[in-house]
């Protein structure tokens, strides 16, 4: 989040205030946010929009009862709700048909504020050109965007939708390819278990990976270059939790970048049938975007984790932390421990 010191003004300030929220424009999203009397923001969570209407009325619950926990854990001194409704830009009705049929919306949260005592100051509805109060006004052709004060210019941060397709896995002919080489390599691995045991293929995996880092932070090739059979090997070697927590330690300067190309490039690599595979790689891709510095590809990224595999243990982790605003440098020393307890090289 912005370090500026943001004071809010009505519906224009809450608009100029979202994308700072997360440090990219939240889209297919619903934000719930606080705000002090004095018009400061105070604790906001984000969750995706769902499309089943039915699910409306609990999601508004749900996120009440978190934001609840969170301002008693903080201490938050009294303050009102503002709840943000962020559609998805690929659907067909997007604007100010998708404001209509979202609408509901805006009424769970002020049903379910009123249940709980809460007060819900407004509900927002955000495109990329146009906002509309849902609670204070009559749907209308909704107001532009104006130009924002220059401390809140939003201009060079991210959208959510495009973050997320850059991470989404390979279609058509290409997902059919890799799925056929990961099946090959699921029963080449379950021969190698049966040859050589568990702990030999956990070993060989974890050489497999440190080779693979040192090859491309070294300049071999790209790590999109990677062919499928090298990937599908990577791919199953990173369900190993083992494996998964020797990745982690590839976090020097020199090695972070190619370590962060390798991760995305894998988790393009998961078709359909390995969906869940995508769930290490992806949560390493956060890590590693982390580490050189952009947050909000490394948020999106555990999004997309958690979609491919909830509450996987790393996406877990890493969320926590980051929450908790802990500090790379500090994690780096405790990594650069573990790899040197388990003899891990760091290759110039």
């Amino acid at each position: 989040m912005t370090d500026k010191l943001l004071l809010l003004d009505g519906p224009e300030g809450l608009v100029h205030l979202l994308p700072f929220l997360f440090e990219y424009h939240p889209e297919n999203s619903v934000v719930l946010a606080g705000i002090t009397p004095a018009g400061e923001p105070l604790g906001f969570l984000r969750t995706d929009l769902p499309a089943d209407p039915g699910l409306w009325p609990s999601l508004a619950e749900e996120l009440l009862d978190a934001h609840r926990d969170e301002a008693a854990s903080f201490g938050y001194p009294t303050h009102r709700l503002v709840a943000y409704i962020c559609p998805d830009p690929d659907d067909p009705n997007y604007g100010p048909r998708s404001r209509l049929t979202h609408q509901p919306i805006a009424d769970c949260f002020r049903d379910a504020c009123r249940r709980q005592g809460l007060v819900l100051g407004e509900a927002v509805y955000v495109t990329r050109t146009h906002y509309w109060p849902m609670l204070t006004t009559a749907p209308s052709g909704g107001h532009p965007i104006p130009e924002p004060p220059a401390e809140l210019d939003p201009t060079g941060l991210p959208r959510s939708s495009d973050v997320l397709k850059s991470l989404a896995p390979v279609t058509g002919a290409q997902a059919a390819a890799m799925a056929a080489t990961l099946d090959s390599a699921v029963r080449t691995l379950h021969a190698e278990i049966r040859s050589d045991g568990h702990q030999s293929v956990v070993d060989n995996a974890m050489d497999l990976v440190a080779t693979t880092v040192a090859e491309l932070a070294a300049g071999a090739r790209q790590a999109k270059e990677t062919p499928d059979d090298l990937a599908a090997r990577l791919l199953l070697a990173l369900q190993y939790d083992d494996v998964r927590n020797t990745a982690l330690v590839h976090c020097e300067d020199h090695e972070l970048p190619a370590a962060n190309e390798l991760w995305l490039a894998l988790a393009h690599r998961c078709p359909a049938a390995y969906a869940d595979h995508a769930a290490v790689p992806l949560a390493l891709h956060a890590f590693t975007a982390w580490a050189l510095g952009d947050d909000a590809r490394s948020r999106l990224a555990l999004q997309a984790a958690e979609a491919c595999m909830p509450d996987q243990d790393l996406t877990r982790i890493l969320l926590g932390m980051f929450n908790d605003g802990a500090a790379f440098e500090h994690l780096r020393a405790h990594l650069r421990e573990h790899r040197a307890a388990w003899g891990i090289p760091v290759a110039d």
